[in-house]
């Protein structure tokens, strides 16, 4: 966890704890002044008050911790999608270079005409696979990207209900 987070964190649940303190302090100088009712009122209000901040406190900490796992998913991810852009650059650029080596060798206009239509073919099939790995890549990273916020956070959130 980030040392911003973790020391906003640990600000807030000092807060709360010098305000449950205070509170404790509040109930035992006005415990001689206001019937006992009210106190006891007071009392479990305070302690359903300290145990709800507690509740968010813990929710809090794990939903920070489940979104910094899913950015590092996301870079993660960022740099295989980035790798396999560049691949099929490189082979296309293959690609582009056999055809200009095909297009130098043709001796005939027909010998032009099945080298751009078999680079065509080629390329078009080549083109379909790609966007099938780059979607199933996508889906990858989307999936492993969403699945700490996920259980991280909806996980606490049952918990604390």
């Amino acid at each position: 966890m980030s040392d911003t987070v973790q020391t906003r964190i640990s600000r807030a649940a000092r807060v709360a704890a010098n305000a449950a303190e205070e509170a404790t302090e509040a109930i035992t100088t006005l415990r001689t002044e206001i019937p006992s009712s009210l106190v006891d009122l007071f009392e479990k209000s305070v302690a359903r008050a300290k145990d709800v901040h507690e509740k968010a406190a813990s929710v809090m900490q794990h939903s920070t911790e489940a979104f910094e796992e899913a950015f590092s998913c996301a870079r993660r991810g960022q740099a295989e999608y980035r790798a396999k852009m560049m691949e099929i650059a490189r082979a296309n650029a293959d690609l582009a270079f056999d055809l200009a080596r095909a297009l130098c060798e043709a001796k005939t206009p027909g010998d032009l005409f099945e080298s751009a239509m078999a680079h065509q073919r080629r390329q078009f099939d080549r083109a379909a696979m790609q966007m099938k790995e780059l979607s199933a890549l996508t889906q990858k990273v989307v999936s492993d990207t969403t699945e700490p916020i996920r259980n991280g956070v909806a996980e606490r959130f049952k918990l604390a209900s």
